[in-house]
């Protein structure tokens, strides 16, 4: 496992997210704060001491560590490393050989939440295996403490993947698994509104797809009580409003044949304003 180290709250909030999980499963755990060796030569005709700047990722990297020994992480499993690169681009690499990847999200409140950190969006656009993103503002109950899993689901290509690690992760926590689907009524000047009767027919179209999808996983996972909810509703109006009662959230990114471009402006701007922590995977 690897954690994006940082020095901020929410890349702390990263280590301990990452600390526990890899305490709980005995696995190995990679500290990494990277250098971004643009700064080198920064706006303004500012010019930075690379050694003041591996300094300082070596500080952040201590202060992380005693964070995970403090949390009882055996010092066999625990490595730290300072790395010269774009931390987007870092995470990405590192990924190939990690079964998971945490960042901090970075987000603030207010305005400023409307966006997301551009290294959290590169790591999930890029990173070929799932990826935690996590809050220090937004999440800062246990992981584990409300017994519910979400799993944000559409009935597209790539919708079992998703939902079986939606089924892995509420076992994984001992949770109940909640399966989300929202069909977004039509709006807009021009667009031919449904009838009650058309909308109704339309959810229930839907529930049976995803309820046959979801039967067809939950024999490999007897433990998981699992339920399917369909809303007619904007996923992302669906999906915010329910996270808050979300130990973790599941989502998939769709596939994109430009490097960095995968992210819709449903999974950015859940990644902005969900109240949980984000569980993303490519499907």
């Amino acid at each position: 496992m690897v954690v994006g180290v940082d020095g901020s709250d929410d890349g702390l909030r990263a280590v301990r997210f990452g600390a526990n999980t890899a305490k709980r499963h005995d696995a190995e755990l990679m500290l990494v704060n990277a250098v971004d060796d643009t700064l080198m030569a920064g706006a303004w005709g500012v010019v930075y001491d690379p050694e003041v700047l591996q300094a300082a990722g070596v500080t952040a990297n201590e202060e992380a560590k005693a964070l995970a020994l403090e949390i009882g992480l055996d010092p066999a499993h625990l490595k730290t490393e300072v790395v010269m690169g774009s931390p987007g681009g870092v995470m990405a690499r590192l990924s190939e050989v990690a079964d998971l990847v945490v960042v901090g999200r970075r987000a603030a409140s207010g305005l400023e939440r409307m966006f997301v950190g551009s290294t959290s969006v590169a790591v999930v656009a890029n990173a070929s295996c799932p990826v935690i993103v996590i809050s220090a503002a937004a999440h800062p109950d246990p992981v584990g403490s409300k017994g519910i899993v979400g799993v944000g689901l559409q009935t597209s290509p790539g919708s079992e993947t998703i939902l079986r690690a939606g089924f892995q992760q509420a076992q994984r926590l001992g949770s109940r698994l909640e399966v989300v689907h929202a069909v977004q009524p039509p709006v807009g000047l021009f667009s031919r509104r449904l009838s009650p009767s058309q909308l109704d027919e339309q959810l229930r179209f839907a529930q049976g797809g995803i309820e046959a999808i979801a039967q067809g996983i939950a024999p490999d996972f007897p433990e998981v009580v699992y339920d399917v909810q369909v809303a007619a509703d904007s996923p992302i109006n669906e999906l915010v409003s329910r996270s808050a009662n979300y130990d973790l959230l599941v989502l998939g990114v769709g596939e994109s044949t430009i490097p960095g471009f995968g992210l819709g402006g449903l999974l950015r701007g859940l990644m902005a304003h969900a109240e949980c922590p984000l569980f993303i995977t490519h499907g």
